[in-house]
């Protein structure tokens, strides 16, 4: 994910970029939230992996990677915002993420790991919040890809969030809507036209491990195999990596 987060900021700096088969233009300003909404999911999911000792030299690479992105993005995010609506919540979204930063720094304890939740979730509502003031009303593939990027990351937080401790109703409700919703979209883009080396690489790959993926997602109370889905998930984001990037060619 973060080749293609980082491909994506260094495109929108170039200026508005079309997105997929010219249905429409997505501004500096989407891209940017888009990649802060993805972001959100995965700072946490690496957070907690290191606080339970489990893929620990990943999830520290990721997490340090997480944060240079977030910064960079949010930066650029506040250069290009015009609109005072968008400049508030970028404003509050940037002191969120000095609280954020002070935080992953501190010793982990659950008060701590309550506020990487808290802090990240704020960033997660900021930038839903800006691409819904700054969103079309067309709905592309790549559109749904994207989500469905962000989808495999908040359920792979989720999980990993309960095994440390935090098992209270609201989180396992969001895990299965997570889930919920990526089965939705994985159901229409199978049904969407690929060629032959879309549908018979990244999709096909796509479509073998999300069954046995969602089983685990489903079942974070047990928390028996955070490293399988630890795993599974980089591989499920690696086919939606190379399915997007197929899509932005169009």
């Amino acid at each position: 994910m973060k080749n293609y987060l980082n491909k994506k900021i260094l495109l929108a700096v170039a200026g508005s970029i079309v997105l997929s088969s010219g249905a429409y233009a997505k501004s500096d300003i989407m891209v940017y939230a888009e990649t802060i909404k993805t972001l959100s999911q995965d700072i946490a999911k690496n957070y907690f992996y290191v606080a339970q000792d489990i893929q620990v030299a990943s999830a520290k690479k990721g997490l340090k990677k997480d944060i240079i992105v977030l910064d960079d993005t949010l930066k650029k995010l506040q250069e290009n915002s015009k609109d005072k609506t968008t400049q508030r919540v970028v404003e509050f979204m940037l002191f969120s993420v000095d609280e954020l930063k002070s935080t992953l720094k501190d010793k982990y304890n659950a008060e701590n790991g309550g506020m990487v939740l808290d802090y990240t979730e704020t960033l997660l509502e900021g930038s839903e919040s800006i691409i819904k003031h700054h969103k079309g009303k067309d709905t592309t593939i790549l559109d749904d890809l994207e989500e469905m990027e962000f989808l495999l990351e908040r359920a792979s937080k989720y999980y990993i969030a309960f095994a440390a401790g935090y098992t209270d109703d609201s989180n396992l409700k969001q895990a299965k809507l997570a889930v919920e919703k990526f089965d939705k979209l994985l159901n229409k883009i199978n049904n969407a036209k690929f060629p032959a080396e879309i549908k018979n690489g990244p999709l096909k790959k796509l479509n073998k491990y999300w069954p046995v993926s969602k089983d685990f997602y489903l079942g974070l109370k047990q928390n028996e195999l955070p490293t399988i889905v630890f795993i599974s998930t980089k591989h499920m984001m690696k086919s939606l990596e190379k399915m997007i990037a197929f899509e932005e060619k169009q």
